[in-house]
């Protein structure tokens, strides 16, 4: 019995406990949005007028895929960000983070493409290991980030599925707030776009924006979308 009591004390001090995100469901203040990218372009067109019109989620926000890595370019992005302002949506814009290349590369491709970044910080979505180790992986992100401060004057938001900030962000990047992947699944339809199981982090620290899920049915596209809740306006007036 103290065997296993010393050894949970050891997980604890180590990962700090799982923090279950629950203010999600708690707070009555929820704010939801999608982010898109050419994929749902290339199933079908988006008709931004439904989908300003959807009331299961209402949809307050969109966040709208920009650049990936140091030479990438969303094809859907500027016809996206043209027809999205059109129907006055609250609008961000996010890169896709390529750790195995140059953060000062791909970041002259961020800004090449975005002279504007919209109502809303812009995200950095990081989903893959770097070949050189998770602490040149670190360096280089935050090299990203800063680059991105400096120039637009806002903190970014690091998108990262839940498992991937567990085992490689968590404790790190500290002033920065996330944005957590926590799906009910992958395959399966959710249930009337309703978030299920809340985000379980490591540590203290809890997402702004949770992405629960990858198969969501917003009228107005006719593919499977990412829907997103907040319970803070991240946007300006």
């Amino acid at each position: 019995m103290k065997i296993k009591l010393i050894f949970l004390i050891i997980i604890c001090t180590q990962f700090s406990c799982t923090n279950k995100c629950d203010s999600f469901k708690q707070n009555q203040n929820k704010f939801y949005g999608i982010d898109i990218s050419e994929y749902q372009e290339d199933i079908s067109r988006i008709n931004w007028e439904i989908i300003r019109d959807n009331q299961n989620p209402k949809i307050d926000f969109i966040y709208l895929r920009s650049t990936m890595g140091k030479d990438g370019v969303d094809k859907s992005f500027n016809e996206n960000l043209r027809l999205a302002k059109k129907n006055n949506f609250k609008v961000g814009i996010y890169h896709y983070y390529r750790p195995n290349e140059k953060p000062e590369e791909q970041f002259i491709n961020f800004l090449n493409n975005n002279r504007n970044i919209g109502d809303m910080p812009p995200v950095v979505d990081i989903e893959k290991t770097s070949t050189k180790g998770i602490k040149d992986l670190r360096k280089k992100l935050y090299i990203f980030l800063q680059l991105i401060e400096n120039h637009y004057g806002v903190k970014p938001i690091i998108y990262a599925y839940q498992k991937y900030y567990n085992f490689y962000l968590r404790n790190h990047f500290k002033e920065y707030e996330f944005w957590i992947a926590r799906h009910h699944g992958i395959k399966n339809k959710i249930d009337r776009n309703l978030p299920k199981d809340e985000p379980k982090i490591w540590g203290n620290k809890c997402p702004l924006i949770w992405q629960y899920t990858a198969t969501g049915q917003i009228k107005g596209i006719n593919s499977d979308v990412d829907i997103n809740i907040t319970n803070r306006k991240i946007w300006t007036d």
